[in-house]
């Protein structure tokens, strides 16, 4: 009888991880250096009559960090990319076993010699923890944070070797992450001491809403919700390796999910000029992520097009992951036009006759992820395999060739012209558009700025829309055209219909059979 929990104990993946990653010739060895140096570390200080201090604890707490954080995630991404490179994934997929007890079998087996290494420490930091300041309630609060915190690394890693081209960009994400260690090190040291020793201050109670919740509650909140989001493309990157990594409504639920937990730790920041803005331009970059996540390619809408036609339907379902990202991409705009709106109106507050307005800066915004969404989904319509490619280059051309030529026209003295130049780029032209930093401005008008800034947005948000709308009907036309001369066959979705002369997939988008197509259907 099936159990709930056969994920973890009748786990293939994982079974298959403890037989390797716990033999005796690595356990045993690991163990003695981890027990070793916190002995060193009770021992020293000791010798200085400081082990009551805050600094011993701290540094065990950092040796749980960097072994099951850091180490941890190496083992995943090395796991996964060998998994990958090996061929050994493609079997699993075909096994009966499902996605997600892959994804489980990963991420928890993997890191077990590092789990096993961070439950010796455990015994040391509950002894410095009660001759301590911290305490065992102290410990225990900023330990099971940790362990999530641990969690959300783990499977950013998952994701990240899974939606790697190159498998073995997995197995070279240790590299990063021990860099990335050495360079936070010293802030990781203070912030560890301020979040053990500081629990009876205001690192205890953190506001949500107005509302005072423990620190500790929130972030294992936030952390458990982060690590469900991140976890649902790993499983269906597992599933299959051209999956989008989220479906439309996922994103949705995603960006709408992340509005609010921002909205709720920033609520009583009221009257703190700068909320907004940082609130628009995260919200805004993570709303271009999710777009680029759930827009689909050429041969994937051709696909989803004979399928609605076979179902008596003219094109795919907007919602499904063949059809285009225009719904989808309307609605994550809306989130990010409510929720920073909401951020001007409530928490930052709206100043009378101030220098700061945000109406056309949230527009600027919006109208940003809306072009990228659509000009996105127009060039992998347009281009098979180099869409991204070809997206990439506008977006060097719109966003940094604006910044170069006006710093260079700032460097030559014209001011005005500088200012005007780079707030058509929307990395300088949402902030310029503020008003926020008018006096740093040369004299320039803001209303000027603002209308720089706002017309390449609302441009090229038509014109994709516009090219869009073209490209799709004619795709349309070519697939209703050649469905109408035979008959579908059932693995035409797999290997395409065997004509080069007629089939859209082979054919060149504007000047090829798509255009032949259009002209004899119009």
């Amino acid at each position: 009888m099936a159990s709930r929990f056969d994920i973890i104990f009748d786990n293939p993946i994982l079974t298959k991880h403890a037989r390797s990653r716990l033999r005796r010739n690595r356990v045993i060895p690991w163990s003695i250096v981890v027990v070793t140096l916190c002995a060193i570390v009770c021992w020293s200080y000791y010798q200085i009559n400081q082990l009551s201090g805050t600094t011993p604890l701290t540094l065990v707490i950092m040796l749980q960090v960097v072994t099951l954080v850091f180490a941890g995630a190496g083992e995943i991404g090395s796991s996964v990319g060998g998994a990958r490179e090996s061929g050994i994934l493609d079997f699993h997929r075909v096994s009966p076993v499902p996605p997600h007890w892959l994804a489980v079998g990963f991420v928890l087996g993997a890191p077990l010699l590092q789990y096993w290494l961070t439950l010796l420490t455990l015994p040391f930091a509950i002894f410095l923890a009660v001759v301590g300041p911290a305490g065992w309630q102290g410990l225990l609060a900023f330990e099971f944070p940790l362990l999530l915190a641990a969690g959300l690394v783990h499977t950013l890693t998952l994701l990240g070797a899974m939606i790697s081209k190159k498998p073995k960009a997995g197995s070279r994400g240790l590299i990063g992450l021990v860099v990335l260690g050495l360079f936070l090190g010293q802030g990781l040291f203070f912030g560890v001491q301020y979040m053990l020793f500081d629990l009876s201050g205001r690192m205890a109670r953190i506001d949500f809403f107005g509302q005072s919740v423990p620190w500790m509650l929130l972030v294992v909140a936030y952390e458990a919700i982060l690590i469900g989001f991140l976890f649902v493309p790993s499983v269906r990157r597992m599933r299959s390796d051209r999956a989008h990594l989220y479906t439309k409504r996922q994103a949705v639920a995603f960006l709408s999910t992340l509005m609010v937990l921002v909205l709720g730790v920033t609520w009583n920041l009221r009257g703190v000029d700068g909320v907004v803005l940082v609130m628009l331009y995260v919200m805004i970059f993570i709303a271009m992520l999710l777009a680029a996540t759930l827009t689909p390619d050429r041969s994937e809408y051709i696909k989803g097009v004979r399928r609605a036609l076979r179902m008596g339907r003219r094109r795919p379902n907007p919602w499904s992951d063949s059809g285009v990202n225009r719904l989808a991409l309307a609605v994550l705009c809306g989130i990010v036009l409510i929720g920073t709106t909401i951020a001007w109106e409530v928490i930052e507050g709206r100043e009378v006759n101030g220098a700061a307005a945000y109406s056309q800066t949230i527009a600027i915004g919006v109208l940003t992820v809306a072009y990228v969404g659509l000009g996105l989904q127009a060039a992998q319509l347009f281009m098979r395999k180099h869409g991204q490619t070809l997206f990439v280059l506008f977006l060097f051309f719109a966003w940094l060739v604006p910044l170069v030529v006006g710093a260079g026209l700032g460097g030559a003295g014209y001011q005005n012209a500088a200012m005007t130049t780079m707030a058509f780029s929307p990395l300088a032209g949402i902030l310029l558009s503020t008003g926020i930093i008018e006096d740093a401005m040369f004299g320039v008008s803001v209303q000027t700025v603002r209308i720089a800034a706002l017309m390449p947005a609302v441009g090229f948000t038509f014109l994709f829309q516009f090219l869009l709308e073209m490209i799709q009907r004619r795709l349309d036309l070519a697939v209703q055209g050649t469905s109408a001369r035979r008959s579908p066959d059932p693995f035409d979705d797999i290997f395409g219909v065997p004509d080069k002369d007629h089939d859209p997939e082979l054919a060149d988008p504007i000047d090829g059979a798509i255009a032949s197509a259009s002209k004899r259907n119009a």
